[in-house]
């Protein structure tokens, strides 16, 4: 029997409080898992290694944060299995300017993409890769701001072109790796001008 569709709700802009759930690393990590395609959250705690009593709530805490949504449910075996998915594939370049300007909102930011990097380059590195898998890489650059704003656009542009799905078939997509990249361009002066 085919799934029952939900009504589909209206992506809201990310905020503080979408951020304030994904400031446990355990729910980025369940959001990236739902952003490859609808699971439910026993198939989720599967994939991470988890027992499933411990995602309810942090599926929940997503869900309310209109992070995911319920996509399906179907029936299997007298149960009814829930099938999230995200609602929306980018949620902090969303986030309304003022929010950005938020302390608390930073400081979240900041703690969500460099702690869940900083788990990602460890675990990378402790796994022995193979020469030339891994790549870490800080820079100081000296730009103006409108090479700064012009890098910005390019590295956008590169990230949007490579996430892009493919024209390859399904079967050659599952057999892609996985791969993470974080980027951060700010300006490293305290007072933000140029010299």
């Amino acid at each position: 029997m085919p799934g029952k569709k939900k009504e589909e709700s209206t992506s809201r802009p990310a905020g503080l409080e979408q951020m304030r759930a994904l400031s446990h690393p355990l729910r980025l990590r369940l959001l990236e898992l739902f952003a490859e395609r609808p699971r439910t959250t026993k198939q989720a705690a599967e994939a991470l290694g988890e027992p499933t009593t411990k995602l309810y709530h942090h599926v929940a805490a997503l869900e309310r944060a209109g992070l995911v949504r319920l996509r399906e449910t179907r029936q299997n075996r007298g149960t009814t299995e829930k099938y999230f998915e995200v609602t929306q594939s980018q949620f902090l370049t969303k986030a309304d300017p003022a929010l950005l300007q938020n302390e608390e909102a930073q400081a979240v930011m900041g703690f969500v993409l460099f702690d869940q990097a900083r788990e990602e380059l460890v675990r990378a590195l402790s796994s022995s890769p193979r020469p030339g898998t891994v790549v870490a890489v800080r820079g100081i650059l000296r730009l103006s701001r409108a090479e700064a704003k012009r890098l910005r656009k390019e590295l956008v542009a590169l990230v949007k072109r490579v996430s892009e799905p493919g024209a390859s078939d399904a079967r050659s997509r599952t057999r892609r790796r996985r791969y993470t990249l974080t980027i951060a361009l700010l300006p490293a002066d305290r007072d933000g001008g140029e010299t």
